[in-house]
């Protein structure tokens, strides 16, 4: 497929691959984070490194998925099922969290939410409580990728928000009726 002003693409490589698989990798990245930071003991070097080697992986990641959502690809055209509105309506959920992210005070408490669950990491019990708040980030990456593939039938992208706003303007007519107007 040729590349026309970079709307549509063909994936060619290593980076446009990575680029396309980015939130299930993401979503992986984030469990092993889980899996490092539920894990007790003191951490040793090997973990230290993983750990660092984790962050540059999912900032890697999460590059080249913004990259990878602001054109089309094909195989992502090709993967757009043939009920998509059917879909859609079940997805519901994942959509109003998807335009939640546009909304910065919420976005912010999330934040502060997620960065400060990680002072529940030296209280005992407190790890289970901060990965589930951790995990919560599979579903915002879930939803977004959702989002991302059922666009067109979005009701909060198609309506105005919610698809509860109608246009009920009636057409101006001529007034003459002697008179036809062509259109």
């Amino acid at each position: 497929m040729t590349n026309i002003y970079g709307y549509a693409y063909e994936r060619k490589g290593f980076w446009d691959s990575w680029g396309h698989l980015s939130p299930q990798l993401l979503k992986t990245g984030i469990a092993v984070s889980i899996l490092l930071g539920v894990r007790s003991g003191p951490p040793t070097l090997l973990s230290v490194i993983a750990s660092f080697a984790l962050i540059g992986f999912v900032i890697i990641t999460w590059l080249l998925m913004r990259k990878h959502d602001r054109t089309l690809c094909e195989s992502c055209a090709r993967s757009i099922p043939l009920n998509a509105a059917e879909q859609s309506a079940r997805y519901r959920r994942r959509f109003a969290t998807a335009h939640a992210g546009g909304n910065l005070k919420l976005v912010i408490a999330y934040l502060a939410v997620l960065l400060g669950s990680n002072y529940l990491l030296t209280v005992p019990h407190g790890r289970w409580v901060w990965a589930a708040i951790q995990a919560s980030m599979i579903y915002l990456i879930s939803a977004h990728s959702t989002h991302r593939r059922l666009q067109p039938w979005c009701p909060w992208c198609s309506d105005g928000g919610g698809g509860s706003e109608f246009d009920d303007a009636t057409p101006d007519l001529p007034r003459d009726p002697g008179r036809r107007q062509l259109v």
